[in-house]
């Protein structure tokens, strides 16, 4: 008698008729004996056992080849769905209708389906076709004298560009073996081309309703994904192209736009007649600024002093920075180099009485003012510079003085700070007189000169200024 093996009952295994498993292995006869194994409470012998072990590497052996049939069952519908999406993007056109579903379901299957760059290519310049023809919805009923709507008419276009932009970036990608084919090139170019005028005058209309925001970026792809245009082998001249420029750094820095006023500067000073183009490179050392770039900063204000020294923004940054950092002998310097260059402009003694104060070399500063004052007699800063010199040597005096009123040296020293005081008084009223709305400049230290030359009346005027609820 064979070996005994007890069988368990076989809970939930069932082999249906029909499975496409029994139809690979119907009429084999260790499938058959195999059957016969399963019968409940019967028991495997030797052979059962052999053919129950065959039956099992048998069953190993299929089952790869039923993950691969299934893996490549998915990947179809993928490819379907595809070439499905594409269709109805064609419809679409065709009808003039639709277009923006058609889009939305071709930009939303780059997520989730498995292209190539090719494939991709033609995704982005498919949509860019489908903006398109929603800007030929409202261009025919431009023609028709139907009611349209301006701004999408352009942003259309916009839309458009941006799509081919996308198209181009996929198209460039290298392959693996690092070679470029550029199969999208010569339609996107020929694409681009065709709206181009009009891409520059959706510029044009958004500037002229102020929104500079949205001017940008039509100026930006006229500049800067222009395509080439050839006629007769040689490249068409494009003279609206400077003007492009010169309202892209516009609109881009009446925008808070500091990357793209930086972008374009350059490009727009270079066809710029000199006093507007001393105003671009004011916006590009501007754009420096807001964007936190102090090294670019720095050099462009070195720069602008050197290509426009008549253009007082410069100087004024670089001596203030200088100020900042009490960099004094380098401020001194640039104003000397730019007395020798420019002349005697008094922006440049001032800045130099300014260096002195910060110093505390009063005498040097009122001397420094004094020639710019000379030069221009409404300066105000230079008054004030001179008013808090004389002001500052007072104090001193002041506070520095002789205690004991019966040493002759009490008498001579408040008469010579109070001779100071009477210095620093017309420079202060003078800034008063420029300034009156700059009441943080002048009142205070006016309040201090009266309250020490004993004027009543000044004082008691200006104590009410300072403090109107007393």
């Amino acid at each position: 008698m064979g070996l005994q093996i007890p069988i368990l009952h076989t809970v939930g295994f069932q082999i249906r008729p029909n499975s496409p498993f029994l139809n690979g292995v119907r009429g084999n006869r260790h499938f058959s004996l195999f059957l016969e194994a399963l019968a409940p409470r019967r028991a495997f012998n030797a052979r059962s056992i052999f053919h129950f072990s065959l039956f099992v590497s048998l069953l190993l052996l299929f089952a790869p080849c039923s993950v691969s049939a299934k893996e490549k069952k998915e990947k179809k519908p993928k490819q379907e769905k595809l070439i499905t999406l594409q269709k109805n993007a064609r419809q679409a056109l065709k009808n003039r209708s639709g277009q923006d579903a058609a889009r939305d379901a071709l930009l939303g299957a780059l997520a989730n389906l498995d292209m190539g760059n090719k494939q991709k290519a033609k995704v982005y310049y498919t949509a860019a076709l489908l903006e398109q023809s929603l800007n030929g919805v409202e261009n025919q009923k431009a023609w028709l004298k139907q009611p349209y709507d301006t701004a999408k008419f352009f942003n259309k276009l916009g839309d458009m560009y941006a799509q081919l932009r996308l198209c181009d970036s996929v198209d460039f990608v290298p392959d693996a073996k690092g070679k470029v084919h550029q199969r999208m090139q010569k339609k996107t170019n020929a694409l681009r081309l065709k709206h181009r005028r009009n891409i520059y005058m959706g510029g044009k209309y958004f500037l002229t309703k102020q929104n500079y925001a949205a001017a940008y970026p039509f100026l930006d792809y006229y500049c800067s994904y222009k395509g080439r245009e050839v006629k007769k082998g040689q490249e068409v001249p494009d003279t609206l192209l400077p003007q492009a420029m010169l309202w892209a750094t516009l609109s881009a820095f009446l925008s808070d736009n500091s990357l793209g006023a930086v972008k374009h500067a350059d490009a727009a000073i270079a066809f710029a007649d000199p006093a507007t183009a001393e105003i671009l490179y004011e916006y590009k050392v501007r754009s420096f600024a807001k964007l936190g770039n102090d090294s670019a900063w720095v050099a462009a204000l070195k720069q602008g002093i050197r290509q426009y020294p008549q253009h007082d923004y410069f100087f004024v940054q670089l001596a203030d920075w200088y100020q900042s950092r009490r960099l004094f002998n380098e401020e001194r310097n640039l104003a000397d180099q730019l007395l020798e260059r420019s002349g005697r402009r008094p922006i440049y003694y001032y800045a130099k009485s300014k260096s002195f104060l910060a110093e505390d070399d009063f005498e040097a500063c009122i001397a420094y003012a004094d020639t710019c004052i000379s030069l221009q007699q409404d300066f105000v800063d230079a008054y004030y510079n001179k008013g808090l010199a004389y002001l500052n040597m007072a104090v001193i005096v002041q506070e520095t003085s002789c205690k004991d009123a019966k040493d002759p040296q009490y008498l001579e020293d408040k008469l010579r700070a109070q001779e100071l005081f009477r210095q620093a008084r017309p420079c202060l009223e003078m800034v008063r007189k420029l300034q009156p709305d700059r009441q943080e400049r002048w009142a205070s230290p006016l309040y201090r000169i009266y309250l020490n030359l004993n004027l009543g009346d000044e004082f008691n005027e200006i104590d009410k200024l300072l403090n109107p609820k007393g």
